[in-house]
């Protein structure tokens, strides 16, 4: 049986072996999954791999900033998917996306561990190529480089196949202008375009996922690809501002920056008259019109926001690197007290409950005296009594049972939740010495040089 803790530790297991902490199988074969949020890559990866928690919010995954590692057995070889976050729009939870992203690829590079290739989820149902969705695509081709072109499969989601022949022939039209626009440098390097589209009913989806997986599986099985991120970051020592995808970064954000810049300088900045560029949150909030100058707070709370973020930019890899385990290091704890406090509670649940049924039996226990006291006095009503305390015994002897099966059914949940926090508490202890204990060893020895000393295997799952 499957549970939380188990799930626990395999996917600490194959986030270890992505990154290279835990050498994976030498034919194993890794394919980042990417897209926008919403188009459908969690679903993607369970009807790929047959996993029913894969839409599941892990534990784990509160290190990860929503990174998660999937491994499927395939005709005997570790096939693992590597769900990533998107990029939406929000400069700085796009910067962390991007850290995060960039430091487990690099990582993950350093320690000789190769993508085989990436799947691109698009959702055909979008009625434009909106500005996240562009800035999702220019991310993604920053990320991989012309040179891993070809080891990049753009699979359209979200196909309505049951709906008119008008509206098919709608989506066909997008297919084509992502293709013929949006997607021709990549498909002249060897991209493929393929559609998710036999969805009708749930069977139909899991064959289409998973004929997709396949088939991308078999084409990529032998070959190996180099990211640009990774090249950038890890070969060239560059910082994240530096690398192609930090480049396409900056350039939204200094976008919003001079958008900003501009409402300031504006004498009027009602909401009719904030710029194309403004976030929606300063929308939001100019038309709530808190108080007379709250556009201006908050156009200049995004432009600092918005510095800081450029700012956090500039990071080695080395300096990420140390970042990232203070803040696994953290959040590790606070997982550990929440399950710790959780243990606590039922434990808590449990005692109250064994008081109460043997305050309970005491009660019964005075009863009976009392009763046997009175039937020596009144011996003429002996029979009466007795029917009586043959009933009362036998209603009592039903609520003891009742309530003994409550209290260990309340023991057996108690014992299982303690031998489930102590799984986990041993996992995460085993995800600190697995951290630090390669980067002192690298230290000492020299290792692989600056990125390898230091940000060798020792790393469980902290990517944000």
């Amino acid at each position: 049986m499957i549970t939380m803790s188990n799930i626990l530790e395999v996917e600490a297991a194959n986030f270890m072996a992505f990154v290279g902490a835990r050498p994976p199988r030498p034919d194993s074969i890794f394919i980042l999954v990417m897209g926008m949020t919403g188009s459908g890559k969690s679903s993607f990866i369970a009807d790929c791999t047959g996993r029913k928690d894969v839409e599941i919010g892990h534990d784990l995954e509160s290190c990860t900033n929503s990174v998660a590692i999937f491994r499927e057995n395939l005709n005997g070889r570790d096939v693992y998917l590597i769900d990533t976050p998107g990029f939406d729009d929000t400069n700085k939870e796009d910067v962390e996306i991007l850290t995060a992203v960039a430091h487990y690829l690099s990582v993950s590079y350093a320690n000789n561990v190769s993508v085989n290739g990436i799947l691109y989820l698009h959702r055909i149902s979008d009625t434009r190529i909106g500005s996240s969705t562009r800035r999702n695509l220019e991310m993604m081709k920053a990320l991989c480089g012309e040179d891993a072109f070809e080891n990049v499969a753009v699979v359209t989601t979200m196909w309505r196949a049951d709906d008119s022949e008008p509206e098919l022939a709608k989506q066909r039209a997008r297919e084509q202008e992502l293709q013929d626009v949006y997607l021709h440098d990549m498909a002249t390097r060897g991209s493929q375009i393929i559609r998710h589209d036999r969805c009708n009913t749930l069977s139909e989806r899991r064959t289409s996922a998973r004929g997709i997986f396949l088939r991308m599986v078999a084409l990529w099985q032998d070959t190996q690809v180099t990211l640009q991120i990774q090249y950038e970051m890890v070969d060239c020592n560059m910082t994240l501002k530096e690398t192609s995808a930090g480049q396409v970064l900056e350039k939204y954000i200094r976008q919003d920056q001079n958008s900003c810049q501009s409402d300031l300088e504006r004498p009027d900045t009602s909401p009719s008259n904030l710029t194309y560029h403004d976030t929606h949150e300063v929308q939001l909030r100019a038309l709530a019109h808190i108080q007379p100058d709250a556009p201006s707070n908050e156009i200049q709370m995004l432009l600092a926001e918005n510095n800081r973020a450029l700012e956090a930019m500039r990071l080695s890899l080395v300096e990420i690197h140390a970042r990232q385990e203070q803040k696994f290091l953290s959040r590790v704890s606070v997982m550990e007290n929440e399950w710790k406090e959780a243990l606590r509670w039922r434990e808590e649940e449990y005692r109250l409950k064994e008081l109460e049924y043997r305050k309970r039996q005491r009660e019964q226990e005075s009863h009976l005296r009392r009763l046997d006291s009175r039937t020596r006095r009144v011996e003429e009503r002996e029979r009466d009594l007795e029917e009586r305390r043959a009933k009362t015994l036998q209603l009592e002897a039903s609520s003891n049972s009742a309530t003994e099966k409550e209290l260990e059914r309340l023991r057996l949940e108690v014992e299982k939740l303690r031998l489930e926090t102590a799984s986990k508490l041993d996992t995460t202890e085993r995800a600190r010495h697995e951290w630090k204990g390669p980067l002192l060893q690298g230290l000492a020895t020299g290792g692989l040089g600056i990125v390898g000393s230091l940000i060798t295997a020792g790393m469980l799952c902290c990517v944000q």
